[in-house]
């Protein structure tokens, strides 16, 4: 009878174990993502996917894989169950893996940087020929780049360190996305930004939820994220985090 009761305890335990929602990200990405002096992550992202774990009645368990090329990883070998990163949603990763919007606007033209001056007789990226542009790995902005070959495109682990490289000289230019602006040109006072257009073939449309395809959890991730779109719970966490709409 005590073997009994011990195996119907355990079978109980395992059956209201709460079950986790592992997403992938990575710190350096304010206001999206970044630490506190504690080292806790924090960030728009980071209260979206707890508001969304909470939605799907899941533990939200955070796994930091590093970069772009890291975290796509992560995803295809299975050691997350989705990415939240603001990554954009392209045509081409669109046919690679499910990407529920949650948050941003179309994005038709992308801001580069320049240290203290943009150098005249730049109005397209046409215009950057031969310039070293730097740009994070498996970004959106680096796939923009690629189909430039003009464009001497250099990769960086962080957009902070592309800064680093336009400060001193060794790049001509940092591409980053738009939303980040604000905060770095109010970090780096020397920065200045100027938008060059987009083909339309590389318009974004929003930031998205990265999810493997044919994958059952997909649908239940867009049920639960319009929710949380339609009770106002993605606007608030955009005036906190003091992002565009």
């Amino acid at each position: 009878m005590k073997t009994f009761i011990l195996s119907l305890f355990f079978a109980v335990q395992c059956m209201t174990a709460e079950k986790e929602f592992v997403v992938g990200t990575t710190s350096g990405y304010a206001p999206y993502v970044s630490l506190d002096a504690e080292g806790r992550y924090e960030g728009f992202d980071i209260d979206f996917a707890e508001a969304l774990a909470k939605k799907l009645n899941r533990k939200l368990v955070i796994l930091d894989l590093g970069s772009m090329p890291g975290l796509m990883l992560g995803l295809k070998k299975n050691k997350v169950d989705a990415l939240i990163w603001a990554i954009s949603i392209t045509a081409e990763r669109s046919q690679k893996m499910e990407m529920v919007y949650y948050q941003g606007e179309k994005v038709t033209e992308m801001p580069f940087l320049f240290w203290k001056k943009v150098p005249e007789g730049i109005r397209s990226i046409d215009d950057l020929k031969n310039c070293v542009v730097s740009v994070e790995a498996g970004s959106f902005q680096e796939g923009v780049l690629k189909k430039y070959p003009d464009v001497v495109l250099k990769q960086v682990e962080k957009i902070t360190d592309g800064i680093m490289e336009i400060r001193f000289g060794k790049s001509q230019a940092a591409m980053t996305d738009p939303s980040l602006i604000a905060e770095l040109t109010t970090k780096y006072p020397d920065l200045k930004v100027i938008r060059l257009p987009l083909k339309p073939e590389d318009a974004s449309m929003g930031n998205g939820i990265c999810i493997k395809k044919e994958s059952q959890l997909a649908q239940e991730v867009k049920a639960a994220t319009e929710q949380l779109i339609a009770e106002g719970k993605v606007a608030e966490l955009e005036k906190k985090w003091k992002l565009g709409g």
